[in-house]
């Protein structure tokens, strides 16, 4: 087996980090499109001293401040077409990972001259030297969507989400500051430490052929988190547990994950689009509350990764009560009832999430929509 490592994105972090982005991005330019949410960043100050930080260096901006918590792709497309209109040439993402990934869309979509959709359903080139270059500032551990090409985007009106990536949406440099997400309330911090560790269990879970490296990273980063999320969550401005899962987030969601070989793929991802594609819910709820009957349902086929997972990360074997336990205390025991999920519309969820995660089928046990919907049912 072939494994290729590739990271080509330039990663600075640690406190008071975020103070490089003007010198950074004059690095790669001189027009920023500052693509952030549509209150979080302005009510934080933090978009006005991403402003003044730019324009110290030299860079003009073009404020873009209306992605969704599920960036939809028509946002995407309107973010692309003021980019090719104003001449942009950077674009510079600000907030969580629902606008690094608009901003991914964005660059791919103005270099490519169609709708980003076009691109999700395809597999269209598109010319990396007409793409302006992108920098990540993430202001949650969360996506890790810094360290990777990789966006989901949803088209709201088929209420698909789908993931799309291009060479141009690599970010040239990501600022990852723990710094910027002490001002995150504790539900967003709870949803992203979440998002987080199911970015490490399932790969680890569902690997055909574990490798130790692969499994010491993993590990190694879920007990980073299931030991610094209740601290933070007990204190909202812990900097030792946010930068630790800052970390862990940015390492989650990139190729050190698979470094030594490691195949396992993020099969509960996929059955998690749906939910927030039809129902608009946070990413993190979704994955909390289809955790549970997702590992049951895994449990059969990969007794001996939950075991081993159980005792490296937890201190015991019962790695599926361990991970109940750990959700309980966070607070993040939740269940599809309480997001608002209606049962008459699982059977179609499940079989959009079989039509857009190809993945799935890397699952060790068949992941079709007849079990997935099963999944859904006892996920309430």
């Amino acid at each position: 087996m072939t494994t290729t490592f590739y990271i080509p994105t330039r990663i600075i972090s640690g406190a008071g980090s975020f103070d490089q982005l003007g010198r950074e991005a004059a690095l790669l330019g001189s027009k920023a499109l500052l693509v952030t949410g549509k209150r979080s960043m302005r009510a934080s100050g933090l978009l006005d001293k991403a402003q003044r930080n730019l324009k110290k260096s030299g860079v003009e901006t073009v404020v873009f401040d209306r992605v969704e918590p599920n960036p939809r792709s028509l946002t995407v497309d309107e973010g692309a077409r003021l980019t090719r209109e104003e001449q942009i040439n950077i674009v510079v993402a600000l907030g969580g990972g629902s606008a690094i990934d608009a901003a991914k869309g964005i660059v791919i979509a103005a270099a490519g001259g169609k709708s980003i959709w076009n691109y999700v359903t395809s597999r269209e080139h598109v010319d990396r030297n007409k793409a302006p270059a992108l920098i990540a500032v993430p202001t949650v551990a969360a996506s890790g969507s810094e360290s990777n090409p990789g966006a989901v985007i949803t088209n709201w009106e088929t209420h698909e989400k789908c993931m799309v990536s291009r060479e141009c949406s690599w970010p040239a440099v990501s600022i990852v500051d723990p710094e910027l997400t002490l001002s995150l309330p504790l539900k967003p911090t709870l949803q992203g430490g979440v998002d987080i560790f199911c970015h490490l269990i399932e790969p680890y879970v569902t690997a055909a052929h574990p490798a130790p490296l692969t499994d010491g990273i993993l590990e190694t980063c879920l007990k980073i988190v299931v030991d610094y999320l209740p601290a933070v969550a007990e204190n909202l401005s812990d900097m030792e547990g946010r930068t630790q899962l800052s970390w862990a987030s940015t390492i989650a969601c990139s190729d050190f994950t698979s470094l030594g070989g490691g195949d396992g793929a993020m099969t509960l991802h996929g059955i998690e689009h749906p939910l927030s594609g039809y129902y608009d819910i946070a990413h993190g709820d979704g994955l909390a509350a289809l955790l549970p009957a997702w590992m049951q349902y895994t449990y059969p086929a990969r007794k001996e990764r939950f075991e081993k997972m159980g005792q490296n990360v937890f201190g015991q074997t019962d790695g599926i009560g361990a991970v109940k336990e750990w959700l309980a205390r966070t607070g993040m025991n939740i269940g599809l009832a309480q997001l608002g999920i209606k049962e008459n519309t699982i059977d179609e969820m499940a079989e959009c999430a079989v039509r857009t995660a190809p993945w799935l089928k890397k699952h060790p046990l068949p992941l079709n929509a007849s079990t997935t919907a099963e999944i859904y049912r006892k996920s309430f």
